[in-house]
């Protein structure tokens, strides 16, 4: 049980890690969250020796960075911070 609360801890970190810092568009600051992901599975690695723990990391950790990735993006286009479709009430364009 401890086991599989660490891995989704850590794996639910790294997986948010790696989405900031896909998004951030530039500089050198956006390598920060990759090298904090990187450590996070470090330390994951360090403490685990099971190949299968290792896999279910990994497998996790990229599960939980699509699924934020998602998540974020619907968010973005619910707030109209993302335009996808500009549609125009009918009724509202009286030229």
């Amino acid at each position: 049980m401890k086991k599989t609360l660490w891995l989704l801890l850590l794996s639910f970190i790294a997986g948010h890690l790696l989405l900031i810092f896909s998004w951030l568009n530039g500089g050198l600051f956006r390598y920060v969250f990759s090298i904090g992901a990187l450590l996070i599975g470090v330390y994951f690695f360090k403490q685990y020796d099971s190949l299968k723990l290792r896999i279910w990391f990994i497998v996790v950790s990229v599960f939980f960075y699509l699924l934020l990735t998602i998540i974020y993006t619907m968010i973005y286009v619910a707030t109209g911070k993302i335009p996808i479709l500009n549609l125009v009430p009918p009724g509202t364009d009286m030229e």
